[in-house]
């Protein structure tokens, strides 16, 4: 007999089952953690104490700057209007020359993911109008400028934008055009006149480092790009760094990534997010498992139609043919 349970039971036996997952999975931890995953990621370049890992990581995977010192900024951005749909960055920051960097770190796989950094972009762009106007009405408040209480229809903005960049480090491989060599994991977007390149602007630019199209080997590393793109894919195997990836400019990502560094919460943190990871993957897999299911059905639905039709054709009674293929006698 089937015995309703009470919703403080059902939530203790919960609670017993996340705990025991996460006992077990902390005995196959190894000695660094997951960089696809939020936590890792923004706990190694997001860390306001210790900003040498993004530092070193912009310096690198952006061709012709020389960043020293970066302000970490809130993540969390509004829109125009508090019905307007919010955007929260894994990092956002600015440079001392005014140049804001979004940087992504994209586990699931996104169809438009594109539009989506083009989407983001805009979120700083009108920002940065929005900052125009408050400090016009902060000087105009304290009498620095001539102009009548601040009043919108007063304000004037000349429109020279800080640049974006927006980098974003992809768990998958994008689509590109035909031709696009299979193991290119890097690309760098602007906006540029269609037949003479011309660029529009070089305030608005696109990174995109793509771990799926990454398959070198330790000993096919070319570079440093290739290094860094070696660690954030294979970090959580390493048990200990390998002598491959010993420069300083790496230094500051295996220390935030080592988990003999975590903290007591940072390791309940991590692993809530590695089951939420596995749930998520369980949930897409079985998704496709019954889409394949229901698509072999209707394939038999059809093929049983199919044979349905053939014999009432060559005059065999409709009961007959529904008794024989399975078809209700409405559908023959």
């Amino acid at each position: 007999m089937y015995t309703a349970k009470s919703p403080e039971l059902c939530e203790t036996k919960t609670t017993d089952m996340i705990d025991n997952q996460k006992n077990e999975m902390l005995k196959s931890l190894r000695g660094f953690a997951k960089m696809s995953l939020d936590f890792s990621f923004k706990r190694v370049f997001g860390n306001e104490s210790n900003k040498g890992a993004l530092i070193a990581f912009l310096n690198r995977v952006i061709d012709g700057v020389d960043i020293e010192d970066v302000q970490l900024l809130p993540t969390e951005r509004l829109g125009l209007t508090s019905s307007d749909r919010k955007a929260v960055f894994d990092v956002f920051c600015r440079g001392k020359d005014g140049t804001e960097f979004i940087v992504e770190m994209q586990c699931a796989k996104q169809k438009y993911f594109k539009e989506r950094a083009l989407y983001y972009a805009g979120y700083p762009l009108v920002e940065q109008g929005r900052s125009a106007f408050e400090r016009y009405v902060e000087m105009c408040s304290s009498d620095m400028v001539g102009c009548e209480k601040g009043s919108a229809e007063n304000f004037k903005w000349d429109f020279n934008l800080k640049p974006i960049i927006f980098i974003a480090v992809l768990d998958f491989s994008m689509p590109h055009l035909e031709g696009w060599p299979d193991d290119r994991y890097f690309s760098s977007y602007r906006l540029c006149e269609d037949t003479m390149n011309e660029a529009m602007t070089d305030k608005l630019r696109f990174i995109f480092l793509e771990l799926g199209r990454f398959n070198k080997c330790d000993n096919e590393l070319h570079d440093m790009t290739d290094k860094w793109m070696y660690a954030l894919k294979h970090m959580h195997e390493f048990s200990r760094r390998p002598d491959e990836l010993k420069e300083n400019e790496l230094d500051t990502l295996f220390n935030l990534a080592k988990i003999a560094n975590f903290t007591p919460e940072d390791i309940n943190s991590y692993l809530d997010e590695l089951i939420m990871e596995r749930d998520y993957w369980n949930i897409i897999d079985t998704a496709k498992e019954e889409a394949m299911e229901e698509g072999r059905a209707e394939g038999e639905r059809a093929k049983a139609l199919e044979i349905a039709r053939q014999l009432i054709q060559k005059g065999m009674p409709v009961a007959e043919v529904a008794e024989i293929t399975g078809i209700p006698v409405t559908d023959c």
